[in-house]
C-alpha cells in the first residue's frame, strides 16, 4: 500500500497535504491528499476513498505536465479554493475545505504550475 510520494524530496518543486481536504483523483473521492510538483510532472495521492476499493492504482496518478489541457483555480463557497487539473484521460481536483493555510498552499501551488506549463 502506498503511503507518501513516490519520488525523493530533492526532486520536487513543491509539496501540499491536505490531511482533512477532498480530493478527486482519477474519478475517485478521497479524504485527504499529498500533491508533489516536479520540473516536468504531477504527483497526486489520494489518503482515505471514500468507497470501497481494493485497486492501489486509484491513489495514486503521476500526471505528466505535458499532458495537461487544463488548469484552473476555482473558490466554490462550499469548498474553498480548489485546484482543477485536466487531461485528456482524467482530472484531479484538489480541494481546500476553507482551510486557510491550505488555501495559501493551493495558490502556491497552482502559481507553480502555470510558471512550468509557461
Amino acid at each position: 500500500m502506498v503511503e507518501g510520494l513516490l519520488i525523493g524530496d530533492d526532486l520536487l518543486k513543491a509539496k501540499v497535504k491536505g490531511e482533512r481536504a477532498g480530493a478527486e483523483v482519477a474519478g475517485m473521492q478521497y479524504v485527504g491528499y499529498e500533491v508533489g510538483v516536479t520540473e516536468g510532472s504531477v504527483h497526486v495521492l489520494g489518503k482515505h476513498c471514500r468507497a470501497d476499493i481494493a485497486d492501489e492504482d486509484f491513489r495514486y496518478v503521476v500526471v505528466p505536465l505535458d499532458a495537461v489541457t487544463g488548469l484552473k483555480m476555482v473558490d466554490h463557497t462550499d469548498h474553498g479554493q480548489t485546484i482543477e487539473l485536466q487531461t485528456a484521460k482524467e482530472n484531479v481536483v484538489l480541494q481546500s475545505e476553507k482551510q486557510s493555510t491550505l488555501s495559501k498552499n493551493l495558490e502556491r501551488l497552482f502559481r507553480l504550475m502555470c510558471q512550468l506549463l509557461a
